[in-house]
């Protein structure tokens, strides 16, 4: 479990580059590899069905159930967009509704 976790975050780590200033979708750049990239897209477009759709998508892949993979993506070491976790990220790009929905079920 912890080498997955390590091999998410470090494939996590080199897959995203997200400017955190782009408002537009079309002003962002998924570089690397971009399996995870939902999570990411999830917060730029403050959208809780992306999010929700990444994380059934990775069920099995990363966790047993979307509330694992979500507890899993939300760790301090879990999955980075631009740098930061996904909380993070979701407070930097002001997206409230992701945001709320990532700190109440993780």
């Amino acid at each position: 479990m912890m080498k997955l976790l390590k091999t998410l975050a470090a494939t996590a780590a080199l897959a995203f580059a997200v400017n955190a200033n782009a408002a537009p979708e079309k002003d962002v750049r998924f570089v690397g590899e971009t399996q995870f990239s939902g999570f990411c897209k999830a917060v730029v477009l403050d959208d809780i069905k992306v999010l929700r759709s990444s994380l059934a998508r990775n069920v099995g892949r990363i966790g047993a159930s979307q509330r694992e993979v979500l507890r899993m993506v939300t760790a301090e070491d879990g999955l980075t967009c631009n740098g930061v976790n996904l909380i993070k990220f979701s407070v930097e790009r002001d997206a409230n509704s992701v945001h709320e929905y990532l700190t109440s079920r993780s």
